[in-house]
This record gives structure tokens, sequence and C-alpha cells, in this order.
């Protein structure tokens, strides 16, 4: 089944953009690399003095939020091109976003890139069940499309979890010039994420605008009510308002960045990506204001 828009019916005569193709990828390992700079072995040791925590955020982001996918699709019955984006989004493992939106807040940041460094260790496992078992119940038969889930773990594999453990290699043998030039790496991030964003919005300007309403409708819905999820797992388990917050961070935050492997590289249908491109604004948008409102009045500088 052809989704509507103008850009995909370019696409379709001309073939995918080889900028896009060559581009997207490309930053993305970038990205990830630059995140596994971030991250330590202890940070996946530190499960150990979390088990509760992680064990939640897990049970809650694999099984849950999909299940809320799932049901926003089936009440909502929105184009595939909004459900393809969404359950691509649910179905992606916790961003490092969220420990900057942790960090907003005086939350557990360490807590955040704990959660974050074990959901992308399992996200090649987990993204292909939970991605192609979307595909399959709820776009294969109205919309003619499937998902191989051995091709999606490849992508998972080498656009994830081998460019994390090579930043985190890089680390632990030569830290010194890490720490040089953390800063460095962190503007060369913000970097690839805003012309990773520009790339997209360029190249779906026509599908986001077409479905602008309905996209930004259902990216507000997904993120307050994952963010709710967070938040009343930890709250009904009597948790501190630093994992509160936490939870409240992480929940929302899912990886733009295998979302757009799987897009690209697997399904060649960049039109998915329009959901994601909103939902990453949606996000920052929202829960930008609720970090700083979260944030202790003992932290104000």
């Amino acid at each position: 089944m052809a989704l509507r828009g103008v850009p995909h019916s370019v696409r379709k005569a001309l073939g995918m953009s080889t900028v896009v193709h060559v581009s997207l990828p490309l930053l993305i390992i970038l990205m990830m690399a630059i995140v596994g700079l971030e991250l330590t072995v202890a940070d996946l040791r530190r499960v150990l003095h979390y088990p509760l925590h992680v064990a939640v955020a897990l049970i809650g982001q694999i099984i849950l939020l999909p299940a809320i996918a799932a049901a926003l699709i089936l009440v909502l019955e929105p184009d595939p091109v909004i459900a393809g984006g969404l359950i691509l989004a649910a179905a992606a493992p916790q961003a490092i976003s969220s420990s900057y939106f942790c960090l907003l807040a005086r939350a557990d940041v360490a807590l955040s890139v704990t959660l974050t460094a074990v959901s992308s260790a399992l996200a090649v496992i987990s993204t292909p069940l939970i991605a192609g078992w979307g595909f399959r119940l709820l776009l294969e038969e109205n919309a003619g499309f499937a998902l191989p889930a051995g091709e999606v773990a490849e992508q998972v594999l080498y656009g994830l979890l081998l460019p994390v453990t090579f930043g985190m290699l890089v680390r632990h043998y030569v830290p010194d010039f890490v720490k040089r030039n953390r800063t460095r790496f962190q503007w060369l991030s913000v970097f690839s994420v805003v012309s990773m964003l520009t790339l997209l919005l360029i190249e779906q300007a026509g599908t986001i605008w077409c479905y602008l309403l309905p996209t930004v409708s259902i990216a507000i819905l997904f993120m307050i009510v994952a963010a709710g999820l967070g938040f009343s797992m930890a709250k009904s388990l009597g948790w501190n308002r630093e994992d509160v917050v936490t939870m409240v961070a992480a929940f929302p935050s899912r990886s733009l960045s295998i979302a757009t492997l799987v897009a690209v590289n697997v399904l060649e249908q960049l039109e998915f990506l329009s959901f994601a491109v909103i939902f990453f604004v949606v996000q920052s948008l929202l829960l930008v204001p609720v970090m700083m409102l979260a944030r202790p009045a003992s932290a104000a500088d």
C-alpha cells in the first residue's frame, strides 16, 4: 500500500535520496559512539544497586509502552504514516536525552544513565520483537507492511550496540582524552542531532504538513500517557522525588536514532519518521518546562 503525500510520490519515481540514505545512518553511528563516551561498565554494574528500579522501568518500557501505542492506534485509527511511526517510537530503547532532562530537574542522573545503558543493550532483542509484533498485528493486514525481525536486529546491532561499545572502549582506554574533549564531543552530538532533524524536516516537509494536526495530537497523547505511566509506577512504589522525576523523563524518551535506522534501512519508508520528528519536538517542548518545575527550590541558580 502506497503511503500518501508528495514526498513519497517523488521518491517512488526517483528513488530514495542518496544523501539522506547515506547521511542519516552515518550521523546516527556518530551519535551512538558519542553516547558510548558517556557510558562506562560501571553504569551497567549499577543495575545491582537499582534492581527494582531497573526491573520496573524495563517492564514499563518494553511491555506497557507498546501496549499504550497499540491502544492509541486501535482507538484513534490514524493513517499508517502515523501508526508506523508510533510503533517504531514505542519499540525504540530509552534515549540518552532522558539524562539531560534529569539534569535539568536535579533528578537521579546516574539511574537514568543506567536505564539507558540497559535498555540499549536489550534493544537488539526487544526492538525487533516489539516492532515486528506491532507491524504484524496493526499494519500488515490493513496497510500491507511487515517488518522482518532479523533485519531490525541487525540495524540495532550495527547502528547502536557496536558504536556505543566503541565509545565505551575509547573512554576506558583513553579517559584523559575523552575528559579533555568532552565539551567538544557534546557539541558534536548536538550538531549531529540538529543535522539529522534538519534532513528529516527537509525530506519530510510535505508529509509532516499533510499529517501535522493528527501527528501532533497523538504525539502529545503518547508523551503524556508515557510520562504519567512512569510517574504512577514510581509513586505507587513510594520512591523519592529524584527517582519519580527520573521515571517521568525516562518513559517518554525514545531513541529517534533507532526508529530512523529501521525506517530508512529496513522499511525504506521515510514517511514513518514524520511522527518521530514531531514526537521529538513535542517531547522537548513539554518535558523541559516540566523538569524545570520539578527542580527543587534549593537547586535554583
